[in-house]
């Protein structure tokens, strides 16, 4: 009889043990299809931000930079609350030059739902971040990706102004110390793309001139021959000449300057210049008749 009781009682605890797991599968099932919610992390609107900091807005930007890594990459991130992080820490300390690489490609990462409006915030934050640290390449190349990459309409006219505001950044670009020149192979196709050919060969025989890579060079070349249609050997020859022409030239007159800047400022100017030298007014307007002052202001 004791046997009997305990055979049902194990059976009875199997069956509760079973009904439980059901129960507890069914409660994850119903969980599971629940929407998920996400909750942002606060940040302060750029303008609010400074006055919320309560004049320690490094220490405050700090914290806004630590809660960002926290942030990106978790399983509900979005572009829209990395923004609001970004922009808030920017307008706390803009000295911060690692923000405005690493915030633009959160605020476009893939995955976080980013908009237009957020791509083209991250491009307004690559822009600060731009005149505040003209040497580094990663700002103009990564705003000229989202231009030409990411960004996306259904208007023709939009997309080649993209299109061609991207060019010009990634041309900005390749043009910076430390830069990878291949870059400048996506400018080239992009001006040809867009009815510009001959700048893009000018372009690209401009870089071909100080890039020092040998790999890098021959990319160039490569598609400077396709967009000559004419051999790349040849050219690659031709340049070569005109590269160790340049180059004489620059350790010469400024090895002071990297070669990018050399090729924008060009020799210094010679020992007889003067300033009466430069065009005045009347080489302006093109004519020798004196120019009639203009009318007191009206008391």
């Amino acid at each position: 009889m004791g046997s009997s009781a305990a055979r049902l009682a194990t059976v009875a605890a199997v069956a509760l043990l079973a009904g439980a797991r059901a129960l507890g599968a069914s409660a994850n099932a119903t969980r599971d299809a629940w929407p998920k919610t996400v909750d942002p992390p606060a940040a302060p609107s750029p303008d609010a931000a400074p006055y919320v900091s309560l004049g320690y807005r490094e220490l405050m930007a700090d914290l806004l930079w630590v809660r960002t890594i926290g942030y990106v990459g978790s399983e509900d991130d979005q572009a829209s609350s990395t923004r609001a992080l970004v922009e808030a820490i920017v307008a706390l300390d803009p000295g911060f030059e690692r923000v405005y690489t690493a915030g633009a490609l959160a605020m476009t990462a893939i995955g976080t739902g980013a908009t237009r409006e957020d791509m083209l915030a991250a491009i307004r934050v690559l822009e600060q971040g731009m005149a505040r640290f003209p040497a580094n390449y990663k700002m103009p190349l990564y705003a000229g990706q989202i231009y030409t990459a990411d960004l996306t309409s259904d208007d023709p006219a939009e997309v080649e102004r993209w299109q061609l505001e991207g060019a010009r950044l990634l041309e900005r670009a390749v043009r910076i110390p430390g830069a990878p020149k291949g870059v400048g192979t996506l400018a080239a196709y992009l001006r040809s793309k867009l009815g510009q050919r001959e700048k893009a060969i000018r372009d690209l025989r401009e870089l071909i001139l100080y890039t020092t890579s040998a790999q890098q060079r021959q990319k160039l070349v490569e598609k400077l021959a396709e967009l000559e249609e004419s051999d790349a050997a040849a050219i690659a020859y031709e340049l070569d000449v005109e590269r160790r022409r340049f180059e004489a030239r620059w350790t010469t007159e400024r090895p002071e300057l990297p070669p990018a800047a050399y090729t924008l400022i060009g020799p210094p100017l010679p020992s007889t210049f003067r300033l009466e030298d430069l065009a005045v007014d009347r080489d302006l307007i093109g004519s020798d008749d004196p120019i009639e002052p203009l009318p007191p202001l009206p008391d």
